[in-house]
Parts: C-alpha cells; structure tokens; sequence
C-alpha cells in the first residue's frame, strides 16, 4: 500500500509515465480504504483516460475522486480533485461549467495547491479562450506561490505555460526566458515529457518569430522525444501542420493532420482544432471540398465548447474554401462581413485575412455598398504591414497594392508589391534547403502577378522586365547552405543508396520490393526533414538591374530573349544594344502544344521514325517568339523561358539553329554563370555509369582526342569516386542513366557503379564542376514548383554555382550522340563556350534527321 505521501507524489507526476500511473493507482490507491487516498487514485485513473481520449470514462473517475474527496473532510483534498474535474469538462467542450469549478477551487484553496488551481486556470484561459492578460494574471500568482516551496513538476508547466502566454501577449523574450527556464527545469529532474513539451514550444517559438528551419528542427526533436515515451501529442501535429503550411508544402501539412486524426482517440478540443487545421492544409493544397467539410465540422464543435475565437477562424477557413470553389459571391459577402465584425471585436490574429477575402469578394459583386466595403477593408486590412510577422506583413503589402490600383496609382502598386515581395524575400533567406525556398514562393504569387500586370500596363518595357525577374528563379540565386550537412544526412544516403542496389536484385530476381521500397521511402523522408532544418544564410538575393544587365550583354554581343506570361497571355521582352523591347507574341496555351509537338517530333526522328522537325521549329518559333525573332541580328542569343516553358528545344527554331545561343532560368543567373570561374582550370573528368545502351561510347571517342581527361568507368565508377572527382573539376562529362523524380525532385539522380548518385550528394559539394555535360536521355529535365521555380539535377547545380550545364530534354539516339558529344569537346577544347559548342555539334549534324534531333534534344543551361 502507498502512503498519502506517495499517492500524492504519484499525482504530481502522472505524465511521466500515464500508463504505469494508472496501473499503480488501479493496484494500490483505488481499493484503498482511505477515501482520500482513494480519490488520490481515482483523479490519476482520469487524468490517464482523459488525455487517452476516453472522455465519458474520465469524468466519471474524476466525479468519484471528487466525492471520495467530499467524504474525507479534506478541504485541500477536495479542491484539487474539483479543479482536475473543472479542466477536464473544459477541455471536453464545457467551458463555462468546467471555469465555474475552477473558480470555486480557487477560492477554496491556499498555497502550493492554489497555485496548481490557479495555473490549470490560466491554461483554459489563454488556450481555450485567449484570454491571455487573465492566464498570465493567473499564472503571475502561481509562481510566486511555487518559489522556494520544491514543487519542481507545477512550476515547470506554469513556466511552459507562462511562455504560451507571453507569445499570445507578444513579449517573445519572455517566451523565450520563459521556455529555456522550463526546459532547464525539465532536464535537471529527469522528466521526459516536459522535456519533449519544452522543445515543442521553442520551436513554436521559432515558428512565431518567422524561424522555419529552426522551428521545423526541435519539432523533429520534440517529436522523436515523444515517440521514445509512447505519446502521440495532438498539439505537435498541428502545429508541424502550421510550419508546413508556412513553408509551402501542402501536401505534407495534410498528410500529418489527416493521420493524427485518427493515430487515436482524441478528445473534442483535440478534434475540434485538427479539423480546423486540415481545413487550412486542404486549402494550401487546392482540395475545396474536403477544406469545407472539416471546417463546418470544426466550427460545429467549436461552437458546442464555447471556443468563439476558434470558431471564428474555422468559419473564416470555410468561408475561403467555398470561395476558392466559385461559390456565387453575394451570398458569401454577407457572412464575411458578419465575420468580419466579429473577428474585429475579438481581435482575433486571422482579421488581416477575413478582411482581404471580403474585399475579393465585394469586388466581384461590385454593387456600389460592395466597392465601399471593399475600399474600407483593404484600407483596415493595409495598417498590418508594419507587424512583426512576415507573413502578416505580407497580407498588409498585398491590400495596400489592391487599394493603390484601384486609385490607379501604378507607381503605388509597384512599391507596395515589391516591399510585400521584400518581406518574403526576407523569410526565404532564413531557408537553407532548396526545395523550402522553391515551394515558399507561392506565397507572393499574388504579390508577383500584381505588379508584373502593373508593369505591362505601364508599357515601360524596362519595367517590365525588372518585374519579369522579380520573382522569377529566385531560389536558384540564393547561396547554398549545405556545407552544413549532418553527418547523419551523409549516413541516410549511403544507407539509401545500398537500399536501391537492394530494390535492383530483388527487382531482377522476381522477389517481393514492398518492404524494400518502405524502407526506402522512410530514408528518403529523413533526408528530406533534415534538410528542412539547414539555415539560410540571411541575405536575400537582390532585384535585377537592367542597366547592369544591358552593360553586360553589350560587352558579350549578346542578345537576351525573356518570356513573360501575363494572364494566360505570352510576351518576349528583347534586351540588347543598350534598349529593352516588348513584343506581344501570343497565347500561352498554343506555346504549351508547340512544344509538347517539338519533343514528339524529337523522339520519333531519334527513333528513326519520320517526323516533321522543319515543321515543329517553325511552329515552335512562331509560337514562343512571334515578331520578337526579327529583332535578334546577327548577335548571339540567350533565352529565358517562363517556368512552364523550360523543356524547350530552342535549336528548333531557325532564327537559333544556325547561330550561337545558351538558355537560363532568369538574366539573374545568368548573370552570375557569366561571373564565374573555374576552380582548377583545365582539370576535365569523364564518368561513365553502368547499364547503358550505347555503353557510354561517346566517352572514349572524346578521350582518344583529349588524352589529359581524366575517365572513371566500371567498377571504379562509385559515387565516392565521382564526387572526389567531380570537386572543383573545370568541365565534367557524365555519361549515365539519369532518374528524374517528379514526386521529389531532390531525389533525382545518376546511376553508378554502386547506385543513385542524388541531386542531395551533388550539394555536398564545396566546389561545384564549373561545366557539366550530361549526355543520357532527358537528364535536363527540371519540374516547376512553387511560384516561378525550378527543381532537378540541372537546376540543382546551377542553384550550387555551375556556369553551365549541357543536357538533354527528350530521348536520343545512341551512336548519333557520339557525333554529337564529340563535336561539343572539340569546340570546348579550342576555347568555344557552351554555346558554340553546340552550335558546332548542330553544325556537324545538318543534313542528317537523326544527327539533327539528337543535336537539338541538347540544350544549354547558364553560359
């Protein structure tokens, strides 16, 4: 049997281990004849049940602790089990029932065990009310009645608690204080989950602040430190959801909800808030329908607990999904408005957002009521961006461009847009990992699209192509940050590596690949996470200057072609000879078909089928170019593509065939592959991997010419080998079967002697080859993401610093790219760039179908 001593301290640190808590009350304490004792066990056994999700089973144990607790006289005793009964019918939806029971153990109790009242208080309070001046009013007398009095377990979670408070209050350093003192707390006594719970809320912290990698690292850690003790924590996952949606990534933000909802029983509270954030994943991820049905649900619960505030955001997220959906607007209007009132008076977080989704939606009504809602919204919604936050800085740049276009202030437009846009630039800059900054983009895709409409309508062509590359590529000019790789990144992709060796004789053998396949998946996702958490190196990449550019091509007699689509609408802007040119050429939709016809074209000539190659680049030249192809000279020529436009053939077209041109994601880039050197001048490799049909024939072709290339085939072909060799190298060749992954870009790769060689290992690099020739079928392929984004092996290696990457875009022939690739070496060998180089292979093809669409499947990425 425990003495009252013992039960009580079993009571005081019940989640350190709920389920051996529970067994050692049903043993010891419930049967106990003391009845204080006994309600000792009982309030354990519902704590237990509670936080399991068992509501109905809790309330009743608590409801017996707390009679048991009336029959033994004992007053303390009694208000302690009737503030665990008032929490718990609060977190179950009771609000109001559950305060007025605190209330009354409030007053009832004196010292340490008020403070434990007190602070269970402040948690209902500021977590289920926002009432956050109260909760830390609560929680300001709980510390005082804790100090000096030993009680380590109730300090700790008012200090944690204290910390929530302070970030609702926006005194982020005391947030700070407060959680690093709690997690000091934690650790000096021993207590796991408080551990847990400490990093849990720095990185929320972090998240807060505008931290993503830092908050997306501790709740990794936080989550690994709950798993180790057997506790799925609801909040976590909501608040990983948060960080995901924060950084762009939709799908995985709906991915983490949908399974907590159902990793096991949730309490109503719970439910209620996993509902509202699968209704804003759902949202990020363009899925109305279930966005709309979570969100009435959660709305549905939330009204039934008494939870206004959250309920407002749930009614906000609903309202959006169903006008995502073309819902008729009028309808939609009047209970924005209603929430608008309501999200004001509350002073709820969210009001930036309800007030620019009713001003979208009074603009659609346009009634002359619906235009004056919508000026003195997006006015209200536009003093936000002076806030702490990014992301709500951004909101408030966004309404104040929408208003100054309605006034017509063009110039208004365009500052306001570029200092929204100046905001996220701010927050991609804390992003180390390359996918991160890719898919963060989407959020200023509104911002963008804006000011790039502005520009065109200002018929300044300048402008017009300073807003074309605002946006554009802007992950791919942001300095690398993976010299920061964890060592068990490193470990993670060798083990990944050996998996697909593994996957290929199960494959060939015949044998079972599930749990082969899971086992990789599961190493992919932890390289994937850890890259999440690399930091940014804080500076954000600068806007384009035009003159700069001008100056540049001027001294290199070149010619910059740049597409731009404005609302399903394609221009060419053409800057060269000191003046910058806007050429409409046409829709989007018929660039789109010219090249899908170009590379089939490709891919029948390279089979040796006929095709109609004369035809597809005509076709081609007039859809991407139009007029702008008279306006190119004699001068050599670089293309700019937009995103959806990158898979381009451009040696097609026959304003290109017959001259010297490279093509690159923004003039941006451009500009810096035009500034870099290489690191050990003359050094050329040429790695051959296995499997190939022409057997990399093109390799020993081009060393019988180029005897001080340095060739690694066979066995000695390793990943090891290649990215020594590959390290600082002027010009490396690979011949090898290239994977690009759609589903995960980063995941790309090159096949070895001794398997994938993954875009993640070529960022290990600390000097990336200053050339790269990629010589296997559709190794340029790149997938746009984000907003005006790039992500594959190419874009990967320019991003890291390469000036320039030869590869293809659709299928070729295997002895036609011998010629090809041999042609190429002989004019980089005579000190011709990327350009010329294929220029010359073009050159060597002519006359030949197959030699022709081998030479024009070949395109140049950077100079």
């Amino acid at each position: 049997m425990m003495t009252r001593g013992e039960a009580e301290e079993l009571l005081r640190t019940v989640f350190a281990d709920p389920e051996a808590s529970r067994a050692a009350a049903l043993d010891t304490l419930v049967p106990d004849s003391d009845p204080a004792v006994s309600s000792i066990g009982h309030q354990v056994v519902g704590i237990v049940l509670r936080d399991r999700g068992d509501t109905d089973a809790a309330l009743h144990e608590l409801r017996t602790a707390l009679r048991l607790a009336r029959r033994s006289g004992d007053e303390e005793r009694w208000g302690d089990a009737l503030a665990t009964l008032g929490g718990t019918l609060s977190m179950t939806g009771r609000v109001s029932e559950g305060l007025r029971k605190l209330d009354k153990a409030a007053s009832v109790l004196r010292g340490v065990p008020r403070g434990r009242a007190l602070v269970r208080r402040a948690w209902v309070l500021g977590h289920l009310l926002a009432r956050f001046e109260d909760s830390a009013a609560d929680l300001r007398e709980a510390r005082k009645l804790f100090a000096g009095a030993g009680d380590h377990v109730w300090e700790g979670r008012a200090l944690n608690l204290e910390g929530l408070m302070d970030i609702g209050l926006g005194d982020l350093e005391g947030a700070a204080q407060a959680f690093a003192a709690f997690g000091e707390l934690a650790s000096s006594v021993g207590d796991d989950y408080d551990g847990a719970l400490a990093q849990h809320n720095t990185g929320w912290l972090g998240y807060v602040r505008g931290d993503l990698p830092l908050a997306l690292e501790l709740y990794a850690d936080a989550s690994a430190r709950f798993n180790a003790i057997g506790v799925t924590s609801v909040d976590l996952e909501w608040d990983r959801c948060l960080a995901f949606l924060a950084a762009g990534l939709a799908t995985d933000a709906l991915e983490v909800v949908e399974h907590a909802l159902v990793a096991r029983p949730l309490l109503g509270r719970e439910e209620a808030d996993l509902l509202v954030a699968v209704a804003e994943a759902a949202i990020a991820a363009g899925d109305w329908s279930r966005a709309t049905t979570a969100a009435d649900e959660a709305s549905r619960l939330l009204g039934r607990q008494a939870r206004p505030v959250h309920q407002l955001r749930a009614d906000l997220l609903a309202l959006t999904a169903r006008a995502e959906a073309g819902q008729r607007a009028a309808p939609l209007l009047r209970r924005t408005e209603h929430l608008i009132a309501k999200s004001r008076a509350a002073q709820v977080s969210e009001l930036p957002q309800a007030l620019l989704l009713g001003a979208r939606l009074a603009g659609a009504v346009r009634s002359p009521r619906a235009v004056a809602l919508m000026e003195a919204w997006l006015d209200e919604a536009a003093q936000v961006r002076r806030s702490t936050s990014g992301r709500t800085r951004v909101l408030g740049w966004l309404a104040l461009a929408q208003r100054r276009a309605i006034a017509g202030d063009s110039g208004g437009v365009l500052r306001a847009c570029d200092l929204g846009l100046r905001a996220l630039d701010e927050q991609q800059a804390t992003l180390g990992s390359q996918e991160l900054r890719a898919v963060a983009s989407g959020h200023g895709a509104r911002l963008a699209e804006l000011g790039t409409r502005t520009a065109l309508a200002s018929s300044d062509a300048r402008q017009l192509l300073r807003w074309s590359e605002r946006w554009r590529a802007t992950s791919l000019t942001v300095a690398s940050a993976y010299a920061q790789h964890d060592p068990r990144t490193t470990a993670d992709l060798a083990a990944l590596r050996a998996q697909h060796r593994r996957l290929a004789e199960a494959g060939a053998d015949g044998a079972p690949t599930e749990r082969l396949q899971a086992r990789a998946s599961r190493l992919e996702q932890s390289v994937r996470q850890r890259m999440f958490h690399l930091r940014g190196t804080g500076v954000a990449p600068s806007s384009l200057d035009v003159q700069h550019l001008l100056d540049s091509l001027a001294e290199d007699g070149t010619v910059l072609v740049e597409l731009v689509e404005v609302e399903g609408r394609l221009h060419a802007l053409v800057a060269g000879r000191g003046r910058v040119r806007h050429v409409a050429v046409g829709t989007a939709g018929d660039a789109a078909k010219a090249v899908d016809f170009a590379l089939f074209s490709l891919r029948q000539a390279a089979r040796g089928r006929r095709s109609q190659l004369d035809v597809a680049g005509s076709r081609l030249q007039r859809a991407l170019l139009g007029p702008a192809a008279d306006a190119l000279g004699e001068s050599k020529v670089v293309v700019s593509g937009t995103v959806a436009l990158q898979a381009v053939p451009w040696g097609l077209l026959p304003a290109l065939a017959a001259r010297a041109f490279t093509s690159t994601p923004s003039a941006r880039l451009w500009l810096r592959a035009r500034s870099a050197q290489p690191a050990d001048d003359g050094r050329r490799v040429m790695i051959v991997g296995p499997g190939l049909g022409s057997g990399g024939a093109e390799v020993p072709a081009v060393a019988a010419q180029d005897p001080d290339a340095v060739v690694i085939a066979g066995p000695s072909a390793t990943v090891t080998a290649a990215l020594a060799a590959l390290e600082g190298a002027a010009l490396a060749h690979v011949a090898a079967h290239g994977h690009f992954r759609e589903d995960s870009p980063l995941f790309s790769s090159l096949t070895l002697a001794d398997g994938p060689l993954l875009v993640h290992d070529l960022q290990r690099l600390r000097r990336p080859p200053h050339r790269v020739v990629l010589s296997a079928c559709e190794s340029g392929v790149m997938q746009p993401v984000g907003d005006q984004e790039l992500l594959g092996l190419a874009a990967a290696l320019l991003s890291m610093g390469t000036a320039g990457v030869v590869s293809s875009l659709a299928e070729v022939d295997d002895a036609a790219t011998v010629e090809v690739m041999v042609a190429l070496h002989r004019s980089l060998r005579e000190g011709g760039g990327l350009g010329e180089a294929l220029l010359a292979a073009r050159t060597v093809a002519a006359g030949d179908p197959v030699l022709t669409a081998t030479a024009a499947s070949f395109t140049v990425l950077g100079t």
